[in-house]
């Protein structure tokens, strides 16, 4: 009766000793992966654009409906990622190819995910309309079908800035909602009225020589609301003049042609941080609210929301406060939420000043934490 004794206690500490190892193997893998998701985002935040040997570009068409659809994939040369992300851009005339983007594609490949990026026409051309949620579920589905992703087991949908809230819609669409792995919004709203009422505000002088960071949100509203004026030469006019303002050219002096009406808009547009026009703001945020305001509210859509989702916001957002993305937080009602405010960050830029050692610490703490979690549902 020894031997088997003896057997059958081997067999029970072999038992123990995988389970063991088991249960310390998750929480170290994710460490790891928390570990090395965070040096990546360090390498993008310090500017490291240069091509990556370790990852595959390929252009990506699509037809969807009549239109012919284009995005860039990233995929790891040497390996099988078991998850894809679909990374959309914020608005932006560059879009899917402005080179920070790219390298955040480029580093999630080289750390094991699939990367489709898509070049989303409308965001580059400053125009924001709920139209853009379709294309967004399209290219969802579309990186959930490609070839390349045969072996993924997590598909998620990544935002950056008005993108990141768009992305939260569109995971809590039926068709789709039990498959999105995750959400990961950076920079993201809640209330686009509460916003544009700070956008279109006057404050004290924060900008000397060029306009404030928030102006470029009024200028895209501006043009999403150009039907308000009467003359076609004038909106012809003011949509120049706008888009010279988000690509940071000169600008066209308001020409004598100008009606009283256009001119109103053109001095709301290149008027210094510290004046306003209360009333033309609130004729502009009346006319967007049903057509705009209401239809990409993340209302709804938040508490339908099934996946994890994962907020980050920059402490210094001088675009969309982070108390946004906190607001936003608390309507997940349905889904498991995890919100990383960053002193490291603006909107989506690197924070231009030193931080204290303490400041540091606690911040690189509360990343590890927030990659650790994410790091749990992707890897």
């Amino acid at each position: 009766m020894w031997p088997q004794n003896h057997r059958a206690g081997k067999t029970l500490l072999l038992v123990a000793l995988i389970a063991t190892t088991a249960a310390l193997y998750n929480p170290l893998a994710q460490l790891i992966l928390a570990s090395r998701l965070l040096l990546a985002v360090r390498e993008v935040a310090a500017g490291d654009t240069e091509k990556n040997p370790g990852v595959k570009e390929t252009r990506v068409e699509r037809r969807m409906g009549g239109a012919k659809l284009e995005g860039i994939l990233y995929e790891p040369a040497r390996s099988h990622p078991r998850s894809a992300v679909l990374l959309i851009a914020g608005v932006s005339e560059l879009g899917c190819y402005h080179p920070r983007l790219v390298a955040m594609s480029q580093t999630l490949a080289e750390k094991g995910f699939l990367v489709l990026t898509p070049d989303i026409v409308m965001f580059r051309q400053f125009k924001v309309t709920p139209a853009v949620l379709d294309e967004i579920a399209f290219w969802y589905q579309a990186t959930r079908d490609l070839a390349a992703g045969r072996k993924i087991e997590h598909t998620g949908i990544a935002g950056i800035s008005f993108s990141a809230t768009l992305g939260l819609i569109v995971a809590s669409q039926p068709q789709i909602r039990d498959a999105v792995g995750f959400v990961l919004g950076i920079g993201a709203y809640h209330d686009l009225r509460r916003c544009s009422r700070e956008w279109f505000s006057s404050s004290a002088v924060t900008s000397e020589g060029y306009y404030p960071v928030r102006f470029y949100a009024k200028w895209i509203l501006m043009l999403a609301a150009l039907d308000l004026l009467d003359s076609s030469e004038d909106r012809r006019l003011l949509q120049q003049v706008l888009r010279d303002l988000l690509v940071q050219q000169p600008v066209t002096q308001a020409p004598e042609g100008l009606t009283e009406q256009g001119r109103r808009w053109y001095c709301l547009a290149v008027m210094p941080e510290n004046e306003s026009d209360p009333a033309l703001a609130t004729a502009i945020e009346n006319y967007l609210a049903p057509r705009l305001y209401r239809q990409l509210s993340p209302g709804q859509a938040a508490g339908e929301v099934r996946c994890p989702v994962f907020l980050v916001h920059g402490a210094y957002d001088q675009l969309i406060p982070p108390t946004e993305s906190e607001t936003l937080k608390s309507t997940l009602v349905h889904a498991r939420s995890y919100l990383l405010i960053s002193p490291f960050l603006t909107h989506t830029h690197p924070l231009q000043r030193t931080l204290s050692w303490s400041e540091t610490s606690m911040a690189l703490l509360d990343m590890i934490e927030f990659f650790y979690h994410f790091a749990g549902v992707v890897r």
